[in-house]
């Protein structure tokens, strides 16, 4: 029996020290290689991503093919992007329940799973698969990955009961994109009707839409291409619906160019705690898990020993990690484009900071029961063996506390917001100047040089660095 107690004990020890080694948040193991991102040294970060050991391991490949297809994106390489980003598609596509990584993440801790991509992430996938077909001027490619932002969100949401949907269950920027890609291809006719669906999304939310209010620069647009249409009913409804007037606009001579500043990074995952109440079972023995500030009265079949359900008048009230997301200011907080003397400002188009946490919030209310049944089975091992031995009861508590986590991880490169301008074109050259402000007024200013072809191009500006607390 002694023998059986050192075993047991050893191996505890054994998976204490395990887990204890892999402790902290992804935040803290990401933050060599988001330094460098911050600091405009992709290749570096492209370095540091290879040798990162926790984006190493088989459980958290989805992340290390985002994480490096979005740098790859930042290095101006959308072929090596896409590549990688089609790989991250796919593993979320094909990747089983994977069973012994799941019991791990019931039983211990959520961020032992292999890592699936929260919905909104598997959504900007094709946002980004979109831009890297957009600069590389295969357009045709680009319309089809801006429709599968929508359609995947469907997908998603369909897999979920009418009661606990994401509120984020369509994309006005995507409608917004697949509009600017069909008017840049000269299919006016489409390009009508992916930004009147943005419209309309705007519409329905009260003008505003997941953060987002709607860009006066899109319902000029839709404004726009209905005139071209000859659409004059269409222009007439929508005055009278946003209450505005269709102003027309001059053709450009040297066309016009579509420039998106993606500001800022995403919200990091940190740790929350949820407080619960185990009341001890009915007849049978079940417990039932309560949380009042998430409405919980959760039966758990997880037998306590029928009559001696008293025993457990010492298990009333538990802690249960879970994610949270923490904001990250942005260095920059106003930009605006200088063309000779005229300046043409941005409009906030998508905002993934509001995403993740609606997002996080919808989910949380789904997993509540599994996060519930982590809770139970931790405790009711830790009666069972408390019963049979104090000493190893007291160290499997001890355990059972260490071992307690949230998964934190996230996919920490994508930007905070997405704003983009219309900037027209003299044919020729044109030496555009980008204006970035940051919180305390200070101007910094970068040219992109432009030539006027009489069409449409896309431009793009990134400006991921951060304030610390410190500053």
């Amino acid at each position: 029996m002694i023998h059986i107690k050192m075993i047991f004990r050893a191996t505890l020890l054994c998976c204490l020290s395990i887990l204890l080694s892999n402790c902290g948040s992804y935040h803290t193991k990401s933050a060599l290689f988001q330094g460098k991102v911050q600091q405009g040294d992709v290749e570096g970060a492209m370095e540091v991503i290879e040798k990162n050991k926790f984006l190493g391991k088989p459980r958290n490949h989805l992340l290390y093919l985002l994480e490096k297809g979005k740098l790859a994106y930042l290095a101006g390489n959308y072929t090596l992007s896409n590549k990688l980003l089609n790989e991250a598609d796919l593993f979320i596509e094909s990747n089983k329940r994977a069973i012994g990584n799941q019991v791990l993440g019931i039983l211990l801790n959520p961020e032992k799973e292999t890592y699936k991509g929260e919905d909104f992430e598997k959504v900007a996938i094709h946002y980004y698969k979109a831009l890297n077909y957009i600069f590389l001027n295969k357009y045709d490619e680009a319309i089809v990955e801006a429709k599968r932002i929508s359609l995947q969100l469907q997908r998603i949401n369909e897999n979920y009961p009418p009661e606990k949907k994401n509120r984020y269950n369509d994309d006005a920027f995507a409608h917004i994109l697949q509009g600017l890609l069909y008017e840049a291809s000269g299919d006016i006719n489409n390009a009508f009707i992916a930004y009147r669906n943005a419209v309309d999304l705007f519409v329905e939310n009260q003008g505003t839409y997941i953060g987002v209010n709607i860009p006066e620069q899109l319902y000029q647009d839709m404004f726009h291409t209905a005139s071209v249409m000859g659409f004059t009913d269409e222009i007439e409804r929508y005055e009278n619906l946003l209450n505005t007037t269709y102003i027309p606009k001059k053709t450009a001579e040297g066309g016009e160019a579509i420039i998106f500043w993606e500001n800022g990074l995403a919200p990091y995952k940190d740790e929350t705690f949820y407080t619960f109440t185990i009341l001890p079972g009915n007849e049978i023995g079940f417990l039932t898990i309560i949380n009042e500030d998430l409405s919980l009265n959760l039966p758990l079949p997880i037998p306590t020993g029928g009559d001696n359900n008293s025993d457990f008048s010492d298990l009333d009230i538990f802690n249960v990690a879970y994610p949270k997301y923490v904001s990250q200011q942005s260095l920059y907080n106003n930009a605006e484009i200088q063309v000779d003397s005229l300046s043409y400002s941005f409009e906030l188009t998508q905002d993934y900071e509001e995403i993740a946490f609606k997002t996080l919030k919808d989910r949380t209310f789904r997993e509540i029961g599994k996060i519930a049944l982590r809770l139970g089975t931790k405790k009711v091992s830790e009666y069972i063996v408390k019963n049979q031995n104090s000493d190893l009861g007291a160290l499997l508590g001890v355990f059972n506390a260490l071992t307690e986590g949230a998964d934190t991880r996230n996919w920490q490169s994508l930007p905070k917001k997405i704003f983009y301008t219309r900037v027209p074109l003299k044919k020729g050259e044109n030496t555009l100047t980008v204006k970035l402000r940051t919180n305390q007024e200070v101007l910094t200013s970068k040219n992109i040089l432009i030539q006027g072809t009489g069409g449409i191009q896309f431009e793009k500006i990134t400006t991921p660095r951060v304030l610390h607390p410190s500053q």
